[in-house]
């Protein structure tokens, strides 16, 4: 039986906490810094930091293979009769998916005891049939979530700051806002949410259609985003924001309304930045139409996709940096953030491999063409997932960020993929919420066949 997965030298090093927000050195971005560190590529040039990390890869991914397939009941009989010794980032493809109805079965996935596991998150999903996804993690799975944390959101708050947690749930233990708060306590940073009864909906719910303009909401100048496209039916000009501006109307079909005691309640606490829903930022702008609550200078969106209007008019209105976080509970609730040039979420490529796969013929596609993400989590301790189908939409950006990562990035999620027997439709769900087809509207799909790219996914990359 094989070995716990290990951590590459995580936590071991650490730089000293800076004063203020910490800015990049050395890489593009404090992640790429991160990753250089975690693999020993601190101070190399751009080509020998890409060429470290995906040995670096490539030695978690077998040993990921090696320790699902020897002690996950699932793994041992999904991936039998699989020359795992011969799997490589390139040919990971070949292997078969992880769906979300496999998850129902839980204790098959796990590779530890039961007395091992630290948390247990129960996904009660419309996408899913035959029960609910159960996911565990051990108190190492958490520690690696802690750690991408803390680098992710040095780009926002620093030392002598206070971040506020809004998330639903936040504050249980080992909720978001707990690993925050474990994350940034290091960093001389206050972590704070507010009581649960501050965040539940209003008895009254507050019905805010597409296209309504809220009394309270300010108008912006911006470029609307493309919906009714696939991501290839996009122009370049439109994509680069050269659309001719128009007013912003509402920016979510579920808006969510906010208590007054919420606001009332960060006017008193005054964060240096926040984490929140976008449909609760949206929220917000109600009660803070002309500038942003006192203090703050920065705030994170998570848990749905936000908006590309909304993102602005909140940047603009609260004179505030913005950036989003795209994650599943699936990738231990951190998965890719964006950094200031707003060009793609930067991966954490230590502890997952992205892929991009057809929608219908499954095959693995290149940069720039959308698809569905799948994500193998890497160092997993409790239940490692090898080839998950996470049902987003979306691409690997091809090229450099503008920061000056030399690493690819995740493109923004298009929507959601439903499947009926063969038949396959992507969904774009509203923004800032809804989780059923009559919630969204149909994208057009062109249906691939075929091999796209015979290296695999991260191949030509990584």
């Amino acid at each position: 039986m094989s070995a716990r997965p290990r951590s590459a030298s995580r936590g071991a090093s650490r730089s000293p906490s800076s004063k203020g927000v910490r800015r990049a050195s050395g890489f593009g971005n404090p992640l790429d810094n991160w990753l250089a560190e975690q693999c020993g590529a601190q101070g190399a040039d751009a080509a020998s930091f890409v060429r470290a990390l995906r040995e670096a890869r490539t030695r978690a991914l077998a040993q990921c293979l090696e320790y699902a397939a020897t002690r996950s009941a699932f793994y041992a009989h999904r991936l039998a009769g699989c020359n795992l010794s011969r799997i490589t980032l390139e040919n990971l493809h070949s292997l078969p998916f992880t769906t979300a109805e496999d998850l129902a079965r839980w204790e098959d996935f796990l590779c530890v005891s039961r007395g091992d596991v630290q948390r247990m998150v129960t996904l009660h999903t419309s996408g899913t049939t035959g029960g609910p996804k159960r996911l565990a993690f051990t108190e190492a799975d958490l520690a690696r979530t802690v750690d991408f944390f803390r680098v992710g959101m040095s780009q926002l708050v620093g030392a002598g700051q206070k971040l506020a947690v809004l998330l639903p749930g936040a504050a249980r233990p080992d909720g978001v806002a707990d690993l925050l708060r474990q994350s940034l306590r290091s960093e001389g940073v206050e972590v704070c949410a507010p009581p649960p009864e501050l965040l539940a909906p209003p008895d009254a719910p507050q019905k805010t259609l597409v296209g309504e303009r809220p009394e309270a909401l300010p108008v912006v100048e911006s470029t609307p985003e493309v919906i009714g496209s696939t991501p290839e039916d996009v122009s370049p000009a439109r994509a680069c924001g050269q659309c001719p501006s128009v007013d912003v109307h509402a920016f979510t079909a579920s808006s969510i309304e906010v208590r007054p005691e919420l606001a009332q309640w960060l006017t008193e606490v005054q964060p240096h930045c926040l984490v929140a829903a976008p449909g609760q930022l949206e929220g917000l702008l109600r009660y803070y139409p002309k500038s942003g609550p006192p203090g703050l200078c920065g705030l994170l969106s998570s848990a749905d996709r936000l908006d590309s209007v909304l993102s602005h008019v909140l940047a603009t209105v609260w004179n505030c940096t913005v950036l989003d976080h795209y994650g599943l509970t699936e990738t231990g609730y951190g998965g890719a953030v964006e950094c200031a040039a707003h060009d793609g979420y930067h991966m954490r490529l230590l502890d997952m491999i992205v892929e991009i796969v057809d929608f219908c013929g499954d095959e693995p596609l290149p940069p720039g063409e959308a698809g569905e993400v799948v994500i193998t989590t890497l160092g997993r301790e409790a239940m490692p997932l090898i080839r998950y189908r996470t049902g987003d939409v979306a691409s690997i950006l091809p090229g450099p960020c503008a920061c000056g990562s030399p690493l690819p990035r995740l493109g923004p999620v298009r929507g959601r993929l439903e499947r009926c027997g063969s038949r396959v439709r992507v969904v774009q769900m509203p923004k800032g919420g809804g989780n059923t087809p009559a919630n969204g509207n149909q994208i057009g799909v062109t249906a691939h066949k075929g091999p796209h790219c015979a290296t695999g996914g991260w191949g030509d990359w990584m």
